[in-house]
């Protein structure tokens, strides 16, 4: 037993060091630099690219990023051979060009711009989220507009010059998008809210015919920081050819585009709340999907939604006469604001109805009980909605309470 004992003791030194003595895959450390930015888009509107995204609040490692001092926007643009004729700008328009590799954008692309800290406010369209939405306008002139492809990415850098990876690259194609819609007008009905517009004649460099796909419309209240799009799919444009246009000194042809031009498009809004106030325009955009190339925005007009829309006048007024009342009744009407009814009545001598009830009821029935016998009455009720909106009156009824002989 006594010569056991060593050499278990042994045998478990030999089978710890062995154990102690490995070693696991070597693990990079974690490089700690900004995360990349994220939820980054890029669309055009009007003679503008826009580009909108949010910082990182990161690093790489997971811990906060406290402060970025800097956002770097760079662009790769490519060029379009000059001498392509319109058809083939059109045909280039429909097809989905190569994708441009990250090395490859790292090799050409240039610094662009240079956002620094003291001048973030002036870039946030959003001033309460956290992180805040940021946006930037890139004016293209009139040689850029269908000339080729812009590429973009962002980087962002801390206070420490800390460099991020540059974002997802987005690219897009400038296009002749259409000057905004004219003669934007909107009208308020008891049950919602008419826009009209017109057709744009032009594109942006004022070149004729507008090409219009179809429009969106957008809507902002006096709480939202900036307005959104209330069409969940494109309103589609109808089709006018070419020819139309080219032809249209022919009395039949130029009727036909005159009366395409000239007919007001609408849309309407029934999502909206009494007391509020709204404002909104619309954008022509030329394709019927995301990023749209919209117009810039049209006019914006503004409508304050007051409830002055009356209720339907009570119909199917009936009365009966008892010995010393008059009972009436009514159907009741239909409308989800109404605060009641009101009852009025006139004698034969009097020219005017007078108001029996101070209050709206909510019943719709009534009893009069200030009646005099051999006495002609005549009855009319009023509906009332909650904004304090009265109806006409109804149809009315007359009674008398004739007094018994003995």
């Amino acid at each position: 037993m006594k010569r056991i004992f060593p050499h278990f003791i042994l045998s478990f030194l030999l089978i710890f060091l062995t154990f102690c003595g490995t070693k696991g895959p070597i693990v990079a450390p974690v490089k700690k630099i900004p995360q990349k930015v994220e939820g980054f888009t890029v669309v055009q509107r009007g003679n503008n690219i826009i580009l909108t995204w949010k910082n990182p609040k990161n690093y790489t490692d997971g811990n906060p990023l406290v402060e970025i001092k800097e956002i770097e926007i760079w662009l790769l643009e490519e060029q379009k051979e000059s001498d392509e004729t319109e058809w083939e700008l059109l045909l280039e328009e429909s097809q989905t060009p190569p994708e441009i590799s990250l090395e490859e954008f790292k090799n050409k692309a240039k610094l662009m711009f240079a956002i620094e800290k003291d001048t973030f406010p002036e870039y946030q369209i959003t001033k309460d989220e956290d992180p805040a939405e940021f946006e930037y306008f890139l004016p293209l002139t009139p040689e850029q507009l269908s000339s080729g492809r812009f590429t973009f990415a962002l980087k962002v850098q801390d206070e420490k010059k800390k460099e991020s990876e540059f974002s997802d690259l987005i690219s897009i194609e400038p296009r002749l998008v259409p000057h905004p819609p004219p003669e934007v007008q909107s009208t308020l009905f008891k049950d919602r809210i008419e826009i009209k517009w017109r057709i744009p004649l032009k594109n942006i460099d004022n070149s004729s015919t507008a090409r219009v796909k179809g429009y969106n419309i957008y809507r902002k209240n006096e709480e939202e920081e900036y307005p959104r799009k209330l069409n969940s799919s494109l309103i589609r444009e109808e089709e006018l050819s070419e020819k139309d246009f080219l032809f249209s000194k022919a009395y039949y042809l130029f009727f036909k585009a005159y009366s395409f031009l000239a007919k007001e498009r609408i849309f309407i809004d029934k999502n909206f709340q009494f007391g509020e106030k709204y404002q909104y325009f619309v954008r022509a955009c030329l394709e019927e999907s995301s990023p749209f190339w919209e117009s810039s925005d049209s006019e914006v007009v503004e409508i304050l939604v007051e409830d002055t829309f009356a209720p339907a006048p009570p119909s199917g007024l009936i009365s009966v006469a008892g010995s010393n009342f008059v009972s009436m009744s009514w159907e009741a009407n239909r409308e989800e604001d109404l605060a009641g009814y009101r009852v009025w009545r006139r004698s034969e001598e009097q020219g005017e109805f007078t108001l029996l009830t101070k209050n709206p009821i909510r019943e719709n029935v009534y009893s009069d009980s200030t009646v005099e016998k051999n006495k002609r009455y005549y009855y009319a009720i009023t509906a009332q909605d909650e904004s304090g909106n009265e109806s006409k009156k109804s149809e009315s009824i007359s009674e008398m309470i004739k007094e018994e002989s003995s």
